[in-house]
């Protein structure tokens, strides 16, 4: 190892590897080195979870990383898709479904880390990036752009010396227990989840021809949940032949200590999603691993600083894993990271952009807050469930994906001039959650519903949304395209909201503002879903 670095990266994960190889695209002569403290290779499947990718990260490996030709050994992903509790859950071809039949325009893949993770060092050591395994961090002296980092490697020290010191050490947080950074979220929910060293695939659980199908491509590539009230199951498929197995429950409603152990989460399972449960004990004896976190949503009260240290991964925030997001935060804290390291290599001062990309940073983080935070109740109602997600991803398709996609988050000129519309999003956002969570409180009326396909592959604005991802836009067709996006988001808003208070007069008052809508955008979901329409 030499003993000068540009970049030392703590933590030889997705988001350190991914972060190495992003700064070695855009300066050729980096000196970088990763400092991992597992050993190499890791283990296919039973290594970490964070599998589902989505449409911010997958664009982020492929295009901004070049990353095709390992992304090629993955399993493509046929979207999310959603099975609402019905009943004793036994059958899951009478569960309300809501999902894609076809493919979307945009890519996304299901992640076998160990996998992915062996085949990006073999990417970061072509590249001429230092990686060096079973390491151990033993002592940081942090300086102004010269930090002292003592490596314990074989059970020799080596001091090393380096501009830019990264934390990516995952829930060790390295640097934010150094610098007495953690600071909590207030979003109170759990998780359990393990590796099965078997092929779960949702379309074998039943032999029903019309069930088959009515969806085009095969279901068990989707990102696959099982919901109910407080509570959702992950069933997702890796390339290495495993499957990847969770749930999630808001700890109110489902205790902690109902699932913190494999017995206990088989005993769980079994009550609330015994179909499932029965296909997980026949393969029982090819359990891979088990773990567990309670009370895993967490914040950061600083992740960048100018005098060179940066946080990123988990090792700074995690807010949620419905929808699948943490690799889109790594992608979006990995740019903003890189940018930073990028303008002081080429000599510009970078004090004042440093505070500008904290803000940035943290306001996104506190706009996914929302989406999750106390809205665990609402998966145990179809219907409004089924709103709520439509909703959700209009949101991230015409909010914060299309900025990405256009390579627009660290533009901080045009994120300032975009700042009103981008506000004008989390505003409406905050009310409707909020109507969803009073709308799910009063509407029982999906209790027995059942047997129904909810295909959004066939909503033309939420294919047009994935699709429009990848138009060219320059920066003035671009502001043009959010505000015309608000003005979509409004209209469905008060689509949504009219929709309900027509048969629940109560809930005006929960969106005061809003207005009678004659758009109809949903017409055949809520005509599906046994309303007025």
């Amino acid at each position: 190892m030499d003993k000068m670095y540009d970049v030392l990266i703590m933590g030889g994960g997705l988001s350190g590897l991914t972060l190495a190889i992003q700064l070695k695209k855009r300066v050729k002569n980096i000196r970088i080195l990763v400092a991992e403290k597992a050993s190499y290779p890791v283990p296919e499947a039973a290594h970490k979870v964070g599998e589902s990718s989505v449409e911010i990260a997958s664009y982020y490996f492929e295009e901004i990383l070049g990353l095709k030709a390992e992304l090629e050994k993955e399993l493509p992903k046929l979207g999310l898709r959603f099975f609402y509790s019905y009943r004793d859950n036994r059958d899951i071809t009478q569960r309300i479904e809501l999902g894609p039949s076809t493919y979307p325009a945009s890519k996304s893949y299901q992640l076998d880390r160990g996998r992915f993770e062996n085949a990006l060092i073999k990417h970061c050591l072509k590249l001429g990036i230092d990686f060096q395994a079973s390491c151990k961090i033993k002592e940081i002296s942090l300086g102004k752009n010269d930090h002292q980092i003592t490596l314990l490697h074989n059970e020799q020290e080596s001091t090393l010396q380096c501009k830019w010191l990264i934390d990516a050490s995952g829930r060790m947080g390295l640097l934010k227990r150094k610098l007495k950074l953690a600071k909590p979220a207030y979003h109170d929910v759990n998780a359990s989840w393990f590796r099965i060293n078997h092929e779960i695939r949702v379309d074998d659980w039943v032999d029903e021809q019309k069930w088959q199908n009515r969806v085009q491509e095969p279901r068990w590539l989707s990102t696959n949940h099982l919901l109910g009230k407080g509570y959702w199951v992950w069933i997702i498929p890796l390339s290495s032949g495993a499957t990847s197995i969770g749930f999630v429950a808001d700890a109110k409603i489902h205790p902690y200590a109902e699932f913190n152990t494999f017995a206990r989460a088989k005993v769980w399972l079994k009550k609330y999603e015994p179909q499932f449960a029965s296909i997980v004990d026949a393969h029982v004896d090819q359990l891979q691993d088990f773990l567990t976190l309670k009370h895993y949503s967490y914040n950061c009260k600083k992740m960048f600083s100018a005098e060179g240290w940066a946080i990123t991964g988990d090792a700074g925030v995690f807010l949620d894993p419905f929808y699948s997001p943490g690799s889109d935060f790594i992608a979006m804290n990995n740019s903003f990271i890189t940018e930073l390291i990028v303008k002081q290599s080429a000599g510009e001062d970078i004090v004042l952009v440093t505070g500008q990309y904290e803000e940035l940073f943290r306001t996104l983080f506190l706009a996914f807050g929302p989406v999750y935070e106390d809205q665990y109740p609402i998966m145990g109602n179809a219907k409004v469930m089924t709103i709520k997600v439509i909703w959700d991803f209009t949101l991230y398709w015409s909010g914060i994906a299309l900025l990405f996609f256009r390579n627009k988050l660290c533009d901080l000129a045009f994120m300032q001039s975009a700042g009103t519309l981008l506000q004008q999003i989390y505003q409406l956002n905050m009310l409707m959650q909020s109507f969803f969570r009073h709308w799910a409180e009063i509407d029982v009326s999906t209790d027995d519903m059942s047997d129904m396909f909810l295909n959004y592959s066939n909503i033309s604005f939420i294919q047009q949304l994935n699709k429009d991802l990848h138009k060219e836009l320059n920066d003035e067709e671009l502001q043009q395209q959010l505000v015309l996006n608000i003005a979509f988001i409004r209209e469905l808003a008060n689509e949504i909201t009219s929709e309900a208070t027509q048969i629940f007069p109560g809930l005006k008052e929960h969106v005061p503002e809003m207005q009678e809508s004659n758009s109809s955008y949903l017409k055949d979901v809520f005509a599906q879903l046994g309303s007025r329409l």
